[in-house]
């Protein structure tokens, strides 16, 4: 997948045959969004084009809220789960205080149209543009006078309520890991450093950003680091931050390593009630 960051007015080369494009912010890349981009990297592969996927960091809710981060995923890993469904080509554009005042017909002329667009797929909450200003008539119009066509795809359900990023950061917040997971079709993933030995048998995790962590407890988690994997269990104390994890020399030879991926599997207490979740890879 290509990866190009603040392209403006920028036409890109390969895309004679026009492009497929899904917009959002893709946080958690959920099954949703996945249903959105998979239905896009269809549609360009039947048409000889390219798909395409534009995105945002800061998370626009992020940019205009005091409150501190509540992301379901950084940006390297949502760009590392968009690649995984095929898409050919990713833009991420900086949400800033610039950006933000981009006005809906501004967006249309410099970002959307230098790319060749044959097709736009939209959720049926999209908005774009100056507060929000630009709608699904607007794009309709747009696609009328240059050429593409606009496809409104419904939301996806799950236990007969909509799937989404705000639904998965509350069963976070619940301690309810088996249906953020299942939501998301991933495992809920953080990524930080092994700081510090406090017990022959136990670590400090420290989490690298301020992606949305569950309240305290104790989580069955896997550990990656080096194409490795290693179950064990993360204690979440008062203030969330460092990570208690119990660990193997097995595993990590020693007790300082970066980049460190953590994945939560389930709550022990889930899991000494006999609920354990399936394995997603």
């Amino acid at each position: 997948m290509e990866c190009y960051k603040d392209l403006y007015d920028g036409k890109l080369n390969g895309l004679e045959s026009g492009t497929y494009i899904a917009i959002g912010t893709f946080d958690g890349v959920h099954k949703g969004h996945q249903e959105l981009i998979r239905r896009v990297v269809k549609e360009s592969k039947n048409n000889y084009g390219k798909s395409l996927v534009i995105t945002f960091d800061p998370l626009p809710k992020e940019f205009f809220s005091s409150e501190p981060s509540i992301r379901l995923t950084t940006s390297s890993i949502r760009a590392e789960r968009i690649a995984s469904l095929g898409v050919d080509i990713l833009l991420e554009y900086t949400f800033n205080d610039q950006f933000s005042r981009i006005r809906a017909n501004e967006f249309l002329t410099n970002i959307l149209v230098p790319l060749n667009p044959k097709k736009i797929f939209i959720g049926r909450d999209f908005k774009f543009g100056y507060k929000g200003s630009g709608e699904l008539s607007d794009l309709l119009q747009a696609g009328k006078r240059y050429g593409f066509e606009v496809e409104l795809l419904d939301f996806v359900f799950s236990r007969n309520q909509r799937i989404s990023s705000t639904r998965i950061r509350e069963a976070i917040r619940a301690g309810d890991i088996e249906l953020a997971n299942q939501l998301m079709g991933k495992r809920h993933e953080i990524h930080g450093s092994m700081v510090r030995a406090i017990h022959e048998s136990k670590l400090l995790f420290l989490p690298y950003n301020n992606v949305i962590i569950p309240p305290n407890g104790e989580y069955m988690v896997s550990l990656y680091y080096r194409d490795k994997e290693h179950f064990t269990t993360a204690r979440i104390m008062e203030g969330n931050q460092p990570l208690e994890v119990k660990w193997s020399k097995s595993f990590l030879h020693d007790d300082l390593h970066s980049n460190v991926a953590l994945c939560f599997l389930n709550s022990m207490s889930m899991v000494e009630r006999g609920v354990y979740i399936e394995s997603f890879i």
